[in-house]
């Protein structure tokens, strides 16, 4: 199970993005917990902006 504590991290702007990327091409359907992390990052105040910064500076 994946819980989002008080801070994030690289690590979960990545696994938000890949999951975001699943959940669009309906690859994480079957897989309640997962769409439950996604969701919960993605009501975070400044996760979608964090996630957008996370894969920026993955291509650098």
């Amino acid at each position: 199970m994946f819980i989002v504590g008080d801070n994030i991290s690289i690590a979960d702007c990545v696994t938000a993005y890949v999951l975001n990327w699943g959940n669009e091409n309906g690859l994480i359907d079957g897989f309640p917990n997962l769409k439950a992390y996604l969701e919960r990052m993605y009501a975070r105040p400044h996760a979608p902006q964090r996630i957008a910064e996370a894969m920026a500076s993955l291509q650098n």
